[in-house]
């Protein structure tokens, strides 16, 4: 399965500039937390500044950020949590070890499996009910 993560939020600088990213999922691994985080492989190396130096990122943690969310066939725009493999053994584990990867950022992504990686439509009219009243925007209920 192909995930493309279109968006990233509370990010390192430097990946703001890398998005869209690919990422080929290449299975699920249980956390002790959770049994749905993936491993995947990124089409393209993530250039990412560790002490002022360059590190290339091969390989990504990912998951649902909200509960009864999931990722599979069909996600669509996605709220995801990203984590860098920032130990290669992580690969061949059979459950996630938190000490291998390194938690980076908010993502919005989508299952591009059939190849559509075009960029998600801006949103609109996000703000409803309590909150849109409170920032006077937004319709009452």
């Amino acid at each position: 399965m192909q995930l493309t993560i279109t968006t990233v939020d509370h990010a390192p600088e430097e990946l703001y500039r890398q998005v869209p990213i690919v990422v080929d999922l290449l299975r699920q691994i249980p956390g002790d937390d959770r049994p749905d985080y993936w491993i995947g492989a990124v089409r393209t190396p993530i250039s990412w500044l560790v002490d002022n130096r360059p590190r290339a990122v091969t390989h990504l943690v990912v998951a649902a950020r909200w509960k009864g969310t999931s990722i599979g066939p069909g996600a669509r725009e996605l709220p995801i949590g990203i984590a860098y493999v920032v130990d290669q053994s992580l690969l061949a584990d059979d459950r996630l070890d938190l000490a291998k990867c390194s938690y980076v950022a908010i993502g919005l992504s989508s299952e591009t499996s059939r190849g559509d990686t075009s960029r998600p439509r801006p949103l609109r009219q996000i703000l409803a009910g309590t909150i849109a009243r409170a920032f006077g925007t937004g319709r009452n209920p």
